[in-house]
């Protein structure tokens, strides 16, 4: 069965934001917009072609701190054009804390009462 067409049931939620990060291989240098991010990978629309599999490294800007957060791999789950999503493969305990906090602020914002 094809990647695309296996249901997967996600155990995180997935939170709208507007970030750019970098991501880099071995060979190249890329730089995109983080569309929605959650505790265990993101979607974006990046600047450079990948493919579902590649790894990678990522560097991104979060709006609450100007140091960026880096994750050490990523691995490419599904392409469609520019738009791509990543699964976290290895990221260090105080990227995860940050990535955490800032996505548990995120999540009681949107779910505020009006």
């Amino acid at each position: 069965m094809p990647h695309l067409n296996r249901f997967m049931i996600r155990t995180y939620h997935r939170i709208p934001v507007r970030c750019q990060l970098y991501y880099m291989g071995e060979e190249f240098l890329g730089k995109g917009t983080v569309m929605n991010l959650s505790r265990t990978g993101f979607r974006v629309l990046g600047d450079h072609q990948v493919v579902p599999g590649m790894e990678f490294s990522v560097r991104l800007s979060l709006p609450d701190k100007d140091e960026p957060v880096e994750i050490q791999r990523v691995v490419v789950q599904w392409v469609r054009e520019q738009l791509f999503g990543v699964k976290f493969l290895t990221i260090s305990p105080d990227a995860e804390e940050r990535l955490g906090n800032f996505l548990s602020a995120r999540l009681r914002f949107y779910c505020a009462p009006v």
